[in-house]
């Protein structure tokens, strides 16, 4: 008796984890941000409304001429209608039994991955912006 409820909870372990981990790549394509809101930044733009966008910065400090400059650090994803992707990932999770995770989800957390972007903003005296620049945080200008 005790037996046929040792392999009853083991087949239930083995359903939870053979339905459960093949959910990576699909967790990372429903869960990755859009692109971020850049609108109406730019020169002329008030500080107020670049936080407002892009949170608080990561950096405050004064340039060389004494101006104010902040730096912010933000996700910016692909666009929501990508998210389609998730139904071939599903559909490979289970005409594969879950190995097609071993492509899929280091291909979600590689090439899909939101790009993180920097902004730097110096500001005049009355808190608006004289120069914006927008880079990756590796350097590549196409954020």
């Amino acid at each position: 008796m005790c037996r046929k409820y040792y392999i009853s909870a083991l087949g239930a372990v083995a359903f939870v984890f053979i339905f459960s981990l093949p959910a990576c790549s699909v967790y990372k394509a429903a869960t990755q941000p859009g692109p971020a809101d850049l609108t109406g930044i730019g020169i002329g733009s008030p500080r107020s409304e670049l936080i407002a966008k892009l949170g608080a910065p990561k950096l405050v400090d004064d340039d060389k001429t004494g101006k104010k400059q902040d730096v912010f650090e933000f996700q910016s994803g692909l666009p929501q209608a990508s998210k389609i992707r998730i139904i071939p990932y599903l559909a490979a999770d289970v005409f594969t039994a879950g190995l097609a995770e071993l492509l899929l989800w280091p291909l979600e957390l590689t090439f899909l991955e939101s790009a993180t972007c920097v902004g730097m903003a110096t500001y005049d005296p009355s808190k608006k912006v004289l120069t914006w620049s927008l880079s990756k945080k590796d350097g590549t200008q196409d954020c």
